[in-house]
């Protein structure tokens, strides 16, 4: 567990430091036309954490990866140090350094926590044979884990690394490089709430240690929290950039959307008598899911909270029809469908939102079209014999307009061309467009902004009000008691809780998601 800053530390930044970076009408134009980033100017001063909001094709990656290196800007200039910045490669940015903890890891599970923080780094720890002397190695990580107040062990092997420790190691990487500039991208997206204060306190901790923070995250409380400045991205510019205290989560929120924006959510009640899924002691073949058992009504959000590894996504590829059981039956409308495919699945009435959109979801490299009717284009929606374009294409635009898919002007463009929020928002209409009587949604919103959210937020309640039941399994706990009318958690794969709304606490959860609380009640059942 994070523990926040080193004795002694600072406890806040001065307000007369100079910029360390200097945007000044940077603009980025990709290929096939699309404006990403226009003639961007802001600055981050040295030793600040810096917060980057924004809608999804707001141009924050494309910003943070040309920082990077990743991306070279079409025009404009930077600075980084007083100095003319334009790195062609990762490796130029860290050698100047400038380090990135992606959203998603970049470990190697099989090998030690030192092992992967010094990867590429190797050869100051041989001797004269090429062999690593592994016990300077592990002291080398082991000094920089001890001052940053780590419990991790460099001996550590990483697939036996809980989440939140492995977040840990990928920070670790950066800061072992001697970067004083660190991008963070959606860093708590894998934490329990229980676990997020801690990692603030933390990122708080780096900054006073002398380092700049670039922090990059959909949830503004946390923006709220800890960062000094904020720096507003719309549609590839900048609204503005802001001292914290000049400026509240609404109005942040408002710039980024355009429109005034009301943050608080509730659940709605559409719940029905009648069943429409019953699941009765299910266990998976991989031994994680133990005994589950519910029943969803038609109307009814149920959402399945927990710390990710726990049995959720086991949950969704067994009802996906991914993952064949050991035991227990699922019942759609009193009828089962163990045995039936996924596709088989889909004929019947369920759908799916996956938690990795760019390997379960979508087809990166097929067409937006081909990818608004796949998993559906064998229904005869789209013709008989063959697609036909004008149905297909009028579908996809319909989907377009209705979840306000920025696309650019050709439907038929690779969908990896959209962004991760757009191509989100085309998955989502793909998949409430069939009006199912089940829809499992995984990790639905993770990584979108407010804008995305709520529109995806408003479907799920359309398509609850029409009848539909929702299993929504998510790793955001404020997005599950935002819809959810009830919320079950899974600890080691067994559900240990069942809570009803409105009698929802943060905290309370939170402790059941870590196993505190209701380990002893692993083997109840809920219905």
């Amino acid at each position: 567990m994070f523990l926040g800053a080193p004795p002694g530390a600072p406890s806040s930044i001065s307000r007369e430091v100079l910029p360390i970076l200097v945007c000044n009408n940077v603009s980025k134009t990709y290929p096939n036309g699309l404006e990403a980033l226009k003639e961007v100017s802001f600055d981050v001063k040295r030793g600040e954490i810096h917060a980057i909001v924004g809608e999804n094709g707001a141009g924050k990656s494309t910003l943070m990866n040309i920082l990077f290196g990743m991306f070279k800007p079409t025009s404009g200039e930077i600075t980084f140090k007083d100095k003319q910045f334009s790195p062609k490669h990762p490796s130029e940015a860290i050698g100047l350094g400038i380090g990135m903890v992606h959203q998603h890891f970049k470990l190697v599970q099989s090998i030690t926590v030192a092992e992967n923080v010094v990867l590429g780094m190797e050869k100051r720890f041989q001797n004269r044979i090429g062999k690593i002397n592994n016990a300077e190695m592990n002291s080398s990580v082991s000094s920089l884990i001890e001052r940053l107040r780590m419990s991790i062990s460099p001996d550590d092997r990483i697939q036996d690394l809980p989440i939140s420790k492995k977040q840990q190691v990928e920070i670790l990487k950066v800061l072992y490089r001697d970067t004083d500039f660190v991008i963070l991208d959606e860093p708590t997206a894998v934490l329990a709430p229980n676990e997020v204060e801690d990692f603030l306190e933390f990122v708080t901790g780096i900054r006073d240690m002398g380092k700049t923070v670039v922090f990059i995250s959909h949830r503004l409380g946390e923006v709220f929290a800890i960062a000094d400045r904020i720096t507003i991205l719309r549609r590839g510019k900048v609204v503005g950039t802001f001292d914290k205290k000049d400026v509240n989560r609404e109005s942040v929120a408002n710039m980024m959307i355009g429109t005034a924006s009301d943050l608080s959510e509730r659940p709605e009640d559409f719940v029905r008598d009648e069943i429409v899924l019953s699941v009765k002691q299910i266990s998976d073949i991989s031994g994680i899911l133990k005994n589950l058992s519910f029943d969803l009504h038609e109307g009814e959000v149920l959402g399945f909270a927990g710390v990710g590894g726990n049995g959720q996504e086991e949950l969704f590829e067994v009802l996906a029809g991914n993952l064949m059981l050991s035991s227990g039956e699922i019942l759609l409308k009193g009828s089962s469908i163990e045995s039936l495919n996924t596709l088989e699945r889909r004929k019947v009435g369920l759908a799916y939102i996956t938690d990795d959109r760019m390997k379960k979801g979508l087809a990166p490299d097929r067409s937006i079209v081909e990818n608004s009717i796949a998993g559906h284009h064998k229904s005869g929606r789209f013709g008989k014999l063959a697609i036909n374009s004008s149905k297909a294409n009028a579908f996809t635009e319909s989907i377009i307009a209705d979840y306000d898919v920025r696309t650019g002007k050709n439907i038929r463009t690779p969908v990896r061309a959209l962004s991760g929020g757009n191509m989100q928002k085309l998955l989502v209409g793909r998949e409430i467009a069939y009006d199912p009587a089940v829809l499992i949604a995984s990790q639905p919103t993770a990584g979108v902004d407010v804008a995305a959210r709520k529109l995806i937020h408003d479907s799920f309640r359309r398509l609850s009000k029409s009848g539909s039941g929702i299993i929504l399994i998510s790793g955001d706990l404020e997005e599950i008691m935002d819809l959810a009318n009830r919320i079950i958690v899974l600890y080691r794969g067994r559900a240990v809780v069942e809570l009803a709304y409105p009698h929802y606490d943060t905290t309370e959860i939170s402790y059941y998601m870590t196993g505190i609380r209701g380990s002893q009640n692993a083997s109840c059942t809920y219905s």
